[in-house]
């Protein structure tokens, strides 16, 4: 009796496992898939597999399509469908091929991506992590002032900050507190899209370009990025 419940797991098991292998045809259900991605893109918010299920059905049909839709949207679209981490249900999609110049943008685009630049080099200069109160501060040495309306960047600065990027995962806020009798404090660093987008070689050559500085006075900058990123 128990070898034959041993046997029966055994198929069930088998069964389960040919049942979940990826589907290898473009069906309606990956085509429902693609769209959903591709409808989301442009606002560059980050796509949960939940948001995927409607157009799957189920998570099984989901995990069965899901490698060839990233097939696919590399292939055609030449966008990366990336999990936020190792174990995430979280996927941001990324151009294969990043933007080079700020002249390949629409003129709607170029505001936010110069204010984007901006902060991440300050980022990349404070060896990764900055806290917010210093970032505004910066800004506003740049005369651009968070709480007002800029005549480039547009209305408010502080919005597009903590909540557009950080949406967008360009950004990463953490907050941390030394001890009980400290007031907790805001650091912003590079994110997860930040880091698929962008290199520190291209911010190096931006820091250089804003602060007419020869590129290998950040050196000992690029030096440190690049020890963090390793060590992550």
């Amino acid at each position: 009796m128990a070898s034959t419940s041993r046997a029966a797991r055994s198929q069930n098991a088998n069964l389960s496992q040919a049942t979940q292998q990826p589907v290898r045809e473009v069906d309606a259900k990956v085509r429902a898939i693609l769209n959903y991605i591709l409808d989301h893109t442009a606002q560059k918010i980050p796509i949960k597999d939940k948001d995927l299920l409607a157009a799957a059905g189920n998570k099984n049909e989901l995990k069965e399509r899901l490698p060839l839709v990233s097939e696919l949207l590399a292939q055609r679209f030449g966008i990366l469908l990336t999990p936020l981490d190792a174990t995430s249900k979280t996927f941001i999609c990324t151009a294969e091929e990043p933007v080079a110049s700020i002249h390949e943008l629409t003129s709607a685009q170029r505001p936010q991506f110069t204010l984007l630049c901006i902060i991440l080099m300050y980022i990349f200069l404070r060896g990764n992590r900055i806290e917010d109160s210093k970032l505004y501060g910066i800004l506003e040495l740049l005369n651009i002032h968070p709480d007002e309306e800029h005549g480039y960047f547009g209305a408010s600065v502080r919005k597009q900050i903590e909540e557009t990027f950080v949406k967008q995962q360009y950004l990463k806020r953490e907050r941390s507190q030394l001890s009980a009798y400290d007031d907790p404090k805001t650091f912003f660093l590079w994110g997860p899209r930040a880091k698929a987008e962008f290199t520190f070689e291209q911010i190096v050559k931006f820091a250089s370009r804003l602060l007419n500085q020869h590129p290998k006075i950040f050196e000992h900058h690029l030096s440190m990025a690049q020890e963090g990123l390793n060590a992550e």
